[in-house]
């Protein structure tokens, strides 16, 4: 079995994987709407929607961002990637309405076209989160007008000392649009994993007062899956074993 890969061979496999997604996605929208939050009352604070034209320093800008490009693209992915080894909603669906699944008598969700819309749409975003499309350069003005290179000039990387609080604004309204999207797939997935396991799915957010080094094995062990360190569950028993023995 290549581990790369994941086979849905059974009832338990289907659980397992959709368990994996909302475990996933349950912690990052509750990051992504704390964040989304922040960002709302900085915007009270600075009085920036009456006050669009009103100057906030580049690094307060990068910062919110950086954070929110971060959290976008995880749900992105844990939603709608289609890449063949990768772990997302869509995924999910596309395993449950195959042939293999109804010999398992899996029920799932049946989601109305527009429904499949917005989920596709959700892939579609993260497409263009992981790529740098090409027609950015065609959106260039100078490239509009057939404006010449020179290429003797020095190539000049502007930095902005201070943008208009209205940049701030509209990355609110963006982020709170695709919140509330995030919440409404996340509902179908809760839906459908009730359909899967023929009971309520119920999640219970437990705090836990420090988080352990020792979760990084996970991560650790994921990469040297794809690197092919690690290539079957007996070296992934030997890796916790000898973590095991050395403690």
């Amino acid at each position: 079995m290549d581990l790369k890969g994941y086979k849905f061979d059974t009832k338990g496999d289907f659980i397992k994987y959709l368990y994996t997604v909302i475990c996933l996605a349950t912690k990052n929208i509750k990051e992504y709407e704390r964040q989304v939050k922040k960002l709302e009352e900085y915007i009270k604070e600075k009085n920036l929607v009456e006050r669009s034209k009103r100057n906030i320093s580049a690094e307060v800008y990068e910062d919110f961002r950086g954070v929110m490009a971060n959290i976008t693209g995880h749900l992105s992915n844990i939603f709608g990637d289609g890449a063949k080894f990768g772990i997302s909603y869509q995924n999910y669906r596309k395993n449950v309405r195959k042939s293999e699944a109804k010999k398992l008598s899996i029920d799932y969700l049946e989601l109305t076209q527009k429904q499949e819309n917005e989920l596709n749409s959700i892939t579609t975003a993260r497409n263009w989160i992981n790529h740098v499309p090409v027609s950015l350069i065609h959106s260039v003005k100078q490239h509009a007008f057939q404006e010449a290179i020179d290429p003797d000039a020095p190539i000049i990387i502007p930095h902005f000392e201070k943008y208009e609080g209205v940049w701030l604004v509209s990355m609110y309204e963006e982020d709170y649009r695709d919140l509330q999207a995030y919440k409404r797939v996340f509902e179908w997935i809760t839906q459908d994993y009730s359909k899967l396991t023929g009971t309520p799915c119920r999640i219970l957010e437990r705090t836990i007062p420090v988080r352990p080094i020792s979760d990084l094995e996970i991560p650790k062990i994921s990469a040297g899956i794809q690197h092919k360190r690690i290539k079957t569950i007996e070296d992934i028993k030997q890796h916790y074993l000898e973590l095991k023995n050395e403690d």
